[in-house]
C-alpha cells in the first residue's frame, strides 16, 4: 500500500504574515486549534524548528487528550512542518485513544501562499513509520478529517477576523 496522504485546502481573509503567525505563535495557536468546543492549553516548549511543545486539549464532553508536538522546519510566512502525536500527561508518546491502529506519529505539513488579499493555507497530513495496519486505518477515515479540520479551520477563520 502505498503511505495515504490526507490534503485540506482553505482559503483565509487574512495577510499571509497574520496566518503564519496564528500557527506559530503558541498563544495564538491555542487560542483556535483543536475540534469545535475543544480548548487547548501549551504546557511547555515553544514553535521553533528543532523545538517540541507538549499541549492539552479539553471537549466539550469532557474529554482530556494531550499531544506532542516536535518541529522540522519553519520558513517564515510559508512554510511550517511538524511531527505530532498523542501524548500523556508527561508528554510521553502513546497510543491514540480512540483507534487500535492509528499511527503513532504523523507529519503535518502546513503551506501558504498569498491570494489576492488573503492567504491560501495547503495542510498535508503523512504517518510516519506507520504499519500497514495503521496507513489503512488513517486512510479509511479521511472524509471525518476533513469535517475535523474545517471546525478547526472556522475557529482559525473567526480568530483571524477577531
Amino acid at each position: 500500500m502505498t503511505t495515504p496522504v490526507f490534503t485540506i485546502q482553505r482559503r483565509f481573509a487574512a495577510p499571509i504574515e497574520r496566518v503564519f503567525d496564528a500557527w506559530a505563535d503558541p498563544a495564538q495557536m491555542a487560542a483556535w486549534s483543536g475540534p469545535t468546543g475543544a480548548q487547548v492549553t501549551v504546557l511547555s516548549g515553544e514553535i521553533a524548528p528543532g523545538a517540541t511543545m507538549h499541549a492539552r486539549q479539553d471537549s466539550a464532553d469532557g474529554a482530556v487528550m494531550f499531544t506532542f508536538v516536535r518541529y522540522l522546519d519553519i520558513t517564515r510566512p510559508t512554510r511550517l512542518v511538524y511531527d505530532q502525536s498523542f501524548a500523556d500527561e508527561q508528554g510521553n508518546i502513546v497510543k491514540a485513544p480512540f483507534f487500535d491502529h492509528w499511527p503513532h506519529v504523523l507529519r503535518t505539513e502546513v503551506r501558504l501562499e498569498p491570494d489576492g488579499e488573503g492567504t491560501r493555507l495547503t495542510l498535508s497530513w503523512t504517518p510516519v513509520d506507520a504499519t500497514p495496519e495503521e496507513e489503512a486505518q488513517f486512510a479509511s477515515i479521511m472524509a471525518s478529517m476533513t469535517g475535523g479540520w474545517s471546525g478547526s479551520f472556522d475557529k482559525l477563520d473567526a480568530f483571524l477576523a477577531g
